[in-house]
């Protein structure tokens, strides 16, 4: 039962990725007839008009998924106690404490992020940019909201990664790359002070 929910899912999470790429690459298409007359900043700035959209996916998602750790969770917890009842020693309760953490991060993924980001700056501010008006402010500011986007999906990604540390016989280097994946994310959804961050390193802004 539990491969069989776990393929379906697979399946479920391969349809909202070709559904999403569908989606970014299709409205620039669709924004103007005559495609030929676009500019970069044009379809930049069509993609950005439906990133409060796909957010809304992709948190939707994330709340399925989360749901989904949380009953994997249960189920193992139930197979602990039934093998501890059996004085068995082939489950262990870490993997459905994994379980459980990770579905409560996607259920609450709003908090996750910003605990993220106040792991990492006192007062982070991922919307500072919008205060800039001039056209290529405007611009900038409109990469930034793609790559905060990008930066949800990455950290939702690295919470996944990091499940599998839950089940039987996961890769080595799993924690690593499911760290790098959740702290690039965060890096991405605060992507302003980040990039003044680098600058002030580099002696670019003062």
């Amino acid at each position: 039962m539990l491969s069989m929910i776990r393929s379906q899912m697979k399946w479920l999470l391969r349809g909202w990725y070709l559904l999403l790429i569908c989606a970014i690459y299709g409205v620039p298409a669709y924004a103007d007839f005559n495609v030929s007359t676009l500019s970069a900043t044009d379809m930049i700035t069509n993609i950005m008009t439906q990133i409060p959209f796909l957010m809304r996916l992709v948190t939707a998602t994330a709340y399925v998924m989360g749901m989904y750790f949380i009953f994997i969770a249960i189920f193992k917890l139930k197979q602990y106690g039934e093998s501890r009842t059996m004085m068995s020693h082939e489950h262990h309760i870490k993997g459905p404490l994994i379980f459980m953490a990770i579905g409560a991060m996607l259920l609450y993924l709003p908090t996750t992020v910003q605990v993220g980001m106040t792991s990492f700056w006192t007062e982070p501010n991922p919307y500072g940019y919008l205060q800039q008006n001039d056209q290529w402010s405007q611009f900038i500011n409109a990469c930034y909201i793609i790559i905060q986007f990008f930066g949800v999906i990455a950290l939702i990604r690295g919470l996944v990664i990091l499940s599998h540390m839950g089940g039987s016989g996961h890769q080595q280097g799993t924690l690593g790359k499911g760290l790098t994946h959740i702290i690039g994310g965060i890096f991405c959804i605060n992507i302003y002070q980040f990039v003044q961050v680098i600058m002030v390193t580099l002696g670019v802004q003062t």
